[in-house]
């Protein structure tokens, strides 16, 4: 019987006392089912990390910040893993789950797409009954990006996007400067943000 991997709620229950933020999200993925990268490549003060081909629920918020947006996306994706979708049947789902975010001249615009991870077992999910809501098939991907295991607010969030922004220029990076991702591994605080890498 289908049942929902909601490692968010398993997560609930992790203490972390983390040292390195990178091995922490690693471990909490190998024992959680999380969906996690390929290869991570520690690089400078940031890393390089690569996702293979997989499929995502998404949905998209305007006009509010991060965190209001991360809120109202997380319910319809939530609604959609339990039945609503045409099949009527619940999907199961894992972390991270996140936010795709949008800048134009390095400034974070209030667009954003919520996402949820379906997992891997789930090759063909059911379409959802909300028309606001879509499966997503996300191909290879490499990000630069950075792991962190504290929490932080809004103001905060929106300043480490920047930051690595800023870093990746300075860097002479090649990536995709119109959006970024913000990926919550748990509800403690483990979180990443990445810029796609481009030029491959």
């Amino acid at each position: 019987m289908l049942r929902i991997v909601l490692t968010v709620c398993v997560l609930f229950w992790n203490q972390l006392a983390a040292q390195d933020a990178v091995v922490e999200m690693i471990k909490l993925c190998e024992q959680d089912e999380c969906i996690k990268p390929e290869v991570i490549i520690k690089d400078k003060n940031y890393i390089e990390f690569e996702y293979q081909i997989r499929q995502k629920v998404e949905t998209e918020v305007d006009g509010v910040d991060i965190k209001t947006a991360v809120a109202i996306g997380l319910e319809k994706l939530f609604s959609y893993a339990r039945c609503g979708n045409v099949a009527g049947t619940i999907v199961p789902v894992s972390a991270p789950w996140g936010v795709y975010g949008f800048l134009k001249n390095g400034e974070i615009q209030q667009r954003f797409r919520v996402f949820l991870e379906v997992v891997p077992q789930v090759t063909n999910p059911p379409q959802p009954t909300d028309p606001t809501v879509e499966i997503v098939t996300e191909p290879h991907v490499w990000y630069y990006g950075r792991v962190f295991d504290t929490k932080v607010n809004e103001q905060q969030m929106e300043e480490r996007v920047i930051q690595l922004l800023m870093e990746l220029e300075q860097d002479n990076q090649s990536f995709d400067n119109t959006y970024f991702v913000i990926a919550f591994l748990n509800i403690e605080g483990l979180n990443g943000i990445g810029f796609e890498k481009t030029g491959e």
